[in-house]
């Protein structure tokens, strides 16, 4: 029988007539090619969350790995460091809240951001990693700090935003406190290559990227002694930024959601001084038509080979991964318990710590493990999904004999199967096909009935670490 392969092209078009595969807490895999494999891809599980350590009741608003290696947890006013065996410790409070939270160290000097005029937190650092404690949490209260969405650091100096101004400024040299090394008030500069406000700063290698609302500027250490830094001349990128907290870097690329002057929302990276968008007209079409993306949430890390840029937007509840080793783009959702409807990932911040991979939860205070051996959300199931593409037999109708499924077996959970026969616009009612509890199944599915345009989809929900690879198909061609 011809096999049909999932080749990780999902959400390619916006049109489900043209391409209706979705892929919903699946990531695809390709294969080595030297390999002699007779599949392209293979999907896999999104790791699941599985409980580490509880802080207070809340939202976690950020979770940051210091640079001496610790997991550090913004969670609603509260700053926790979250040891390596689950235990936590209470650094100090900051305002209340459940909006976003930036945090960043210069190796002595922990600095934390909220985004308001009076949002700003700092402690000092043990004095070697994972020995000792951290210092008192200290409101900042200089004059020279006016507040900032986002932070960075490049050369020692910490750079900030002056929100929802033309304007940044760089922190003194090596901060220890505001007394010992105080702001400087000349130490400010303008963007100046397109008048719009700034959204938010971040470091690419030796590169400062200044993010306004339709432009971003590239800057560098210049170390003249009145402003530290000067703008790349002639350079620029034509893209800016329409949510501050979706920009996400891990030190050599950076991710965000933003637009041109002439625009409408679509997520681009950046490297270097060059940049291009990534998403996909299908992912463009989505994020356009939410009622609020100024929201999104943004961040970025490393698991299993793959490096996830998972983007979240909390009004819609809709959760979109794009995998930068493989330029493909994915779901994450879970399901209500009550109601049955997908809702979004109970993850709202990510980082990593110790060797592994940790998440926040959006209104619990809990922090868990992103585990690729543990399947669900807190112990609650999601459902993973993937669509096959479009079965067009050059026009004519064809009689469908066998679906076969080609996908790992071992777990013997139930996988339903439906098909849509109006080109992927609606589908029927689904066949439960059981996977084989050892290795040698092959489940199937006879006399599935005539179309002239199919697409098959596959459905699970519940505990099974597998891989789908496609479905094999015996089909006839009619005359007509």
């Amino acid at each position: 029988m011809p096999r049909l392969n999932l080749t990780g092209g999902a959400y390619q078009a916006r049109s489900v007539a043209v391409a209706a595969q979705r892929c919903l807490n699946l990531y695809p895999e390709p294969l080595p090619t030297q390999e002699g494999e007779p599949v392209q891809f293979a999907h896999y599980p999104t790791p699941g969350l599985v409980p580490f350590a509880q802080t207070e009741a809340g939202a976690v608003r950020c979770l940051y790995q210091s640079t001496q290696g610790d997991l550090i947890a913004a969670v609603n006013g509260s700053i926790y460091v979250i040891h390596e065996n689950a235990t936590t410790t209470l650094i100090g409070a900051i305002t209340p809240g459940t909006s976003q939270v930036r945090m960043q160290d210069n190796g002595q000097t922990l600095f934390i951001v909220d985004g308001t005029s009076a949002g700003g937190w700092y402690c000092a650092l043990p004095s070697k990693p994972h020995q000792g404690s951290y210092g008192e949490l200290i409101q900042i209260v200089d004059a020279a700090f006016y507040g900032s969405r986002t932070i960075s650091i490049l050369d020692t100096f910490f750079i900030y935003t002056n929100p929802d101004t033309t304007n940044w400024y760089a922190g003194p040299a090596q901060f220890v406190d505001e007394s010992t090394t105080p702001f400087d008030s000349l130490y400010v500069a303008s963007k100046t290559s397109y008048p719009d406000i700034i959204m938010g700063v971040s470091v690419v290698g030796q590169t400062i990227w200044l993010f306004g609302a339709q432009e971003t500027e590239l800057w560098y250490t210049s170390g003249t002694p009145d402003f530290p830094f000067q703008r790349i001349p002639s350079l620029a990128i034509n893209a800016g930024c329409i949510a501050p907290y979706s920009i996400a870097t891990n030190g050599g690329v950076i991710l965000w959601l933003g637009c041109d002057r002439s625009g409408l929302p679509r997520v681009y990276q950046g490297q270097a001084t060059e940049a291009s968008p990534v998403s996909t007209f299908a992912i463009e079409g989505a994020i356009q038509a939410y009622s609020d993306c100024k929201d999104a949430v943004g961040n970025i890390f490393q698991q299993g080979g793959h490096t996830f840029y998972v983007l979240t937007f909390p009004t819609t509840g809709a959760t979109w991964v794009y995998d930068l080793s493989t330029g493909l783009w994915h779901e994450r959702k879970g399901r209500d318990p009550v109601t049955g409807y997908e809702v979004r990932t109970c993850a709202n911040a990510w980082a990593n710590a110790y060797g592994r991979v940790f998440a926040g939860d959006y209104a619990t205070g809990a922090i868990y493990e992103v585990s690729l051996d543990a399947d669900g959300e807190n112990g609650a199931a999601v459902e993973r999904q993937r669509s096959f593409p479009h079965l067009i037999g050059e026009g004519s109708r064809m009689i469908h004999r066998q679906f076969m499924l080609d996908m790992q077996n071992g777990s013997g959970i139930a996988v339903n199967v439906d098909w849509s026969d109006d080109r992927g616009a609606t589908f029927g009612s689904p066949t439960s096909l059981a996977l084989g509890t050892t290795g040698n199944a092959w489940p199937s599915i006879w006399r599935l009935g005539i179309a002239r345009d199919r697409v098959y989809r596959v459905t699970w929900l519940g505990n099974a670490q597998t891989a789908l690879m496609g479905a094999f198909l015996e089909v006839q061609t009619l005359a007509s």
